[in-house]
């Protein structure tokens, strides 16, 4: 059975990368249950964060303070179960390192096999053009990425909470008066520190996912060069 289109596109090679089975690493995933518990947890730090800021325009209410507590108390329940399991899970990977990397590298490279045999079926234009334009995006998102926030992107989950930081060294209590006491910088910075981290974020997994659609292209490209050289010998 033929399993490609007429004509290539990234959204028939998306759909035929994720078809591909993860092998071991496949434990590393986050479970779905605890990918959105995740999302709710960022999005309860950017609530907690909110009150910091609001009480630089308006008069400090008891209901702010409420609001901070529990954005924060949320986001700490919330990310809790993907910080055990993580834990958990990298504590065992780590400790059997060796074996996992030999059962993962067998696994990928068969896949990176059946994946070039699939994308030399299309033609060899289709194939440069589709690369080319990859590389392009890639490099234009990463232009665009700096531009925006320089290096930021590259630190993790390091920017919120150095923002949670500089706000709860501030609080004592989280009552009227210490909110009233936050300076006017930490309350405006920190929840847009927040907020772009998470820009910088998706951004670099748009970039990764270009740099990965171009390096399988230009594998394809490379073995199918090589291929009529072999055949002459």
């Amino acid at each position: 059975m033929d399993d490609r289109s007429s004509a290539l596109s990234f959204a028939t090679l998306e759909a035929r990368i994720k078809s591909m089975p993860d092998g071991p690493a496949a434990i590393l995933n986050t479970p779905r249950p605890l990918y959105w518990l995740n999302i709710f947890g960022s999005v309860a730090i950017v609530v907690g964060l909110l009150p910091f800021l609001l009480v630089q325009f308006l008069t400090p209410q008891w209901w702010m303070v409420r609001l901070a507590q529990v954005g924060v108390w949320s986001a700490g329940v919330l990310y809790a179960p993907g910080i055990l399991r993580a834990l958990v899970v990298m504590a065992r990977e780590f400790w059997h390192w060796r074996i996992k990397l030999v059962e993962q590298s067998d696994h990928d490279l068969a896949q990176f096999r059946a994946l070039r045999s699939w994308l030399q079926t299309f033609p060899r234009a289709e194939l440069e053009e589709h690369r080319n334009f990859a590389r392009l995006a890639h490099d234009r998102l990463g232009s665009k990425l700096v531009l925006l926030m320089g290096g930021i992107e590259r630190v993790g989950i390091l920017p919120v909470l150095v923002a949670v930081f500089f706000l709860l060294r501030e609080v004592d209590g989280l009552g009227v008066e210490s909110l009233a006491d936050v300076p006017l910088w930490q309350g405006v910075l920190a929840p847009f520190l927040v907020i772009t981290w998470w820009i910088g974020v998706m951004a670099v997994r748009m970039r990764l996912t270009h740099e990965l659609y171009a390096v399988v292209l230009t594998d394809a490209l490379a073995c199918g060069d090589e291929a009529p050289e072999a055949s002459s010998i």
